[in-house]
């Protein structure tokens, strides 16, 4: 049998294009709670990561770009990390495409991977625009590092390296959950989707 080939035009079927908002609210929701609560996490990928594994990079992509653009609206501060869940949505599309998600050593290789990206794209945009504090959960600890004398960097990486990593995990375990629970006849309608049924078995 020959590799299973994707196309853009597939991934974005009916179904895969009704889950684009689904995911943006879970995004939302799930940011809001991280910000009401003031946890040192985002929760705000949550939506992305679930798309971009059921249907694929770009469907991932688009589902975080929209989440940004939507809270953006009543946060400004994330119009700027636009890119960030973007690129999220494609590296966890890719990673779900070449089957990282199918046993422990994988998923835990693929949620290094998912949380490094997050962290080197938005440290720029971090460090740089907004001078290592945005307001979120983890610009406390950050702040509190640099008071303490650590540089800028220092304090940016030591902090998202912990608790990018942590929010990638919960992040992913309440996606394959929820994957766990999605009929068979329903997954292999998504871009890849069929690639849970065995381990659904």
């Amino acid at each position: 049998m020959g590799k299973k080939k994707y196309s853009i035009k597939e991934d974005f079927s009916m179904l895969a294009i009704l889950v684009i908002p689904v995911g943006v609210a879970v995004n939302f929701v799930g940011g809001q709670l991280a910000s009401l609560l003031k946890l040192p996490m985002y929760l705000d990928t949550i939506g992305t990561i679930f798309a971009a594994m059921l249907c694929g990079p770009w469907v991932g992509a688009v589902t975080g770009g929209l989440t940004n653009i939507v809270t953006g609206i009543a946060n400004p501060v994330n119009f700027a990390f636009i890119p960030v869940n973007v690129i999220a949505g494609l590296v966890t599309g890719f990673l779900a495409r070449k089957q990282m998600f199918g046993v422990w050593w994988k998923w835990i290789l693929s949620m290094l991977i998912m949380a490094a990206v997050s962290i080197i794209s938005s440290a720029p945009i971090v460090v740089l625009v907004y001078g290592g504090v945005t307001g979120g959960g983890t610009s406390i600890i950050t702040a509190a590092a640099m008071a303490a004398g650590a540089n800028i960097w220092a304090a940016f990486f030591g902090t998202e390296g912990i608790f990018t990593v942590l929010d990638r995990v919960i992040s992913f375990v309440i996606c394959w959950l929820v994957i766990k629970v999605i009929p068979e006849r329903t997954l292999v309608k998504f871009g890849c989707g069929s690639n849970y049924i065995k381990e659904k078995k």
